[in-house]
């Protein structure tokens, strides 16, 4: 074992050296020689009556530290981080970015993406206005302008970049599946249908926009409606909570408990943490179920929905801007589990 090390005063240790000094002196040498090579040289004091004068203090050299030149940052860089998903990162990346190379409208347009994921809506705002200042047919940056005013509850300015994306590429799926958002929060719900329609239409395999539609029809009690597209967004994307749990809704109201049941379940298997649905699946665990329950035929209701689509019973669609003076205050109380319209 290690012995403990023990430590010493400064005034112990000083002690303890003369003690050693003393004792190495008993050796055969002389006192002169003893004294020699132990006596402390030290200067005298000048007399009292000398002013002494302090020796002048040599001046520190400072020298200037050199800035290392700002790291330059490249696209490629900036948008590693957003599709990683670090939306911070990717906002400060993409500003130094900007900063380097202002005239690049990519630039601004990947600085309000990352901004808007990041919560950071009036930069998002910012960014996306200064890319349509550069390049006035940018329709993503319409579309995603339209989006971010309408997270700050601005839908009439939202529906006016809607209308400018669509004047631009009217085959834009972005741009009348966020229309048919804008409307439906404007409560032009006839508009927001003959949008979603469209969005379907021009791609077979929107599961948002059937979603969104399909929730339209609930709100309006058209239960046995909504089943058909909710069916066929569950068909291309079955790892979406929010569908089950919508479809989970329209079985329901339309007469079969133990079909949503089993929608309630699959949605909390798609997501643990949607408290909707498993709230949804608790209540109806307690509803009294027949044995007699008709089954329902999804997949068939998805095909009709699916040849239906290009019927001509939606109203027309508006294209008009509104004026803000005449749009309606929009209260917004329906459940979260409605309109997440996809972020891209």
């Amino acid at each position: 074992m290690l012995k403990e090390q023990k430590f010493m005063s400064p005034v112990a240790l000083f002690a303890a050296a003369a003690a050693l000094a003393v004792f190495a002196a008993g050796c055969g040498t002389d006192e002169e020689t003893f004294q020699s090579k132990n006596t402390v040289k030290t200067t005298p004091a000048p007399p009292a009556h000398v002013a002494t004068t302090p020796p002048a203090r040599t001046p520190l050299v400072t020298v200037p530290e050199v800035p290392e030149p700002p790291r330059e940052v490249t696209y490629e860089e900036a948008e590693a981080a957003y599709n990683a998903k670090r939306y911070d990162e990717a906002c400060d990346l993409f500003m130094r970015y900007s900063e380097r190379k202002p005239d690049n409208p990519w630039g601004h347009y990947m600085l309000g993406l990352s901004a808007w994921k990041a919560g950071a809506l009036e930069t998002a705002e910012t960014e996306f206005r200064r890319t349509i200042a550069l390049d006035t047919t940018h329709v993503k940056s319409y579309v995603n302008l339209a989006r971010v005013l309408l997270d700050a509850g601005r839908p009439g300015e939202a529906y006016t970049n809607a209308d400018n994306a669509l004047i631009i590429d009217a085959s834009s799926v972005a741009a009348w599946r966020v229309k048919g958002r804008v409307c439906h929060t404007l409560g032009r719900t006839d508009e927001a249908v003959g949008a979603y329609r469209n969005a379907i239409r021009l791609d077979p395999e929107d599961a948002w926009s059937m979603n969104n539609l399909a929730f339209i029809w609930i709100e309006q009690e058209r239960f046995e409606e909504a089943l058909g597209p909710l069916a066929r967004a569950i068909e291309l994307r079955g790892d979406v909570a929010v569908f089950h749990n919508n479809l989970g809704m329209a079985l329901e109201r339309s007469g079969h408990p133990l079909a949503a049941e089993a929608e309630y379940v699959a949605a909390t298997n798609a997501d643990p943490l949607y408290e909707k649905a498993a709230l949804n699946g608790e209540r109806i665990a307690q509803v009294l179920k027949g044995p007699d329950e008709v089954p329902v035929d999804l997949a068939g209701l998805a095909r009709d929905f699916v040849t239906g689509i290009d019927g001509t019973d939606e109203p027309a669609l508006a294209t008009a801007t509104p004026d803000r003076a005449e749009v309606p205050p929009v209260t917004s109380s329906a459940p979260d589990s409605t309109l997440a319209d996809s972020k891209r």
